[in-house]
């Protein structure tokens, strides 16, 4: 008498459990594989966020240095009188001093050069000068250079008479300059300068613009 094995189900169903733990296994890899990815493009994306608003925050940082240093040269340039001559009663070392701390060491060459006109309307004029600004704005800039327009007025002022401590104001007047900066060791220092022509905001009562 012949007999046959019949596998029976409980074999089947294991051998069809053997064939999904592999194909299981491999969904869960490609499953894990692709939060990867999206975690990364993610973390890409993040960084390049902050990479962009930290470069925007870095050129908002350089605007307002530039033009700091711009409204500072251009008030204190335009900012000088009787009380800034020295002991030798012929220039005023003060000015210079504090002038030339705001430019480039070849800018400072050509303002020492200039000064003793604005120094020699002092001595012999009593002539006094103040600077209100009133707008700045960048032109151009990259890392090391930038261009600033600035527009201040100027105020003018003269003795009452010779030797007489009351001062009349001669003029009031607008003046719209081009500043150029350099980056140098860090700092914005000026590198040369372009008055625009002055208007005047009022009549002139007597005596010239210095």
């Amino acid at each position: 008498m012949s007999t046959t094995t019949d596998p029976g189900p409980d074999a089947e169903t294991g051998s069809q459990t053997d064939q999904e733990a592999p194909r299981q296994g491999a969904l869960l890899r490609w499953g894990i594989l692709a939060l990867l990815v999206a975690v990364i493009i993610a973390a890409v994306g993040y960084v390049g966020w902050q990479l962009t608003r930290g470069a925007d925050e870095s050129v908002v940082s350089q605007r307002e240095q530039v033009m700091a240093a711009a409204d500072k040269f251009v008030a204190r340039v335009n900012t000088y009188g009787p009380e800034d001559i020295g002991s030798d009663k012929k220039t005023m070392p003060d000015y210079r001093k504090e002038v030339g701390a705001l430019l480039t060491p070849k800018f400072e060459k050509s303002f020492l050069g200039n000064v003793a006109f604005a120094e020699a309307t002092v001595v012999q004029q009593g002539v006094g000068r103040t600077t209100d600004v009133h707008g700045t704005a960048v032109a151009g800039l990259d890392e090391d250079s930038a261009t600033v327009l600035v527009v201040a007025e100027l105020a003018i002022s003269y003795p009452k008479s010779e030797g007489s401590e009351e001062r009349v104001e001669s003029a009031r007047q607008l003046a719209r300059t081009e500043v150029e900066l350099v980056k140098q060791n860090g700092k914005w220092l000026v590198d040369d300068w372009y008055p625009a022509e002055e208007t005047p905001t009022s009549e002139s009562s007597e005596g010239v613009t210095p």
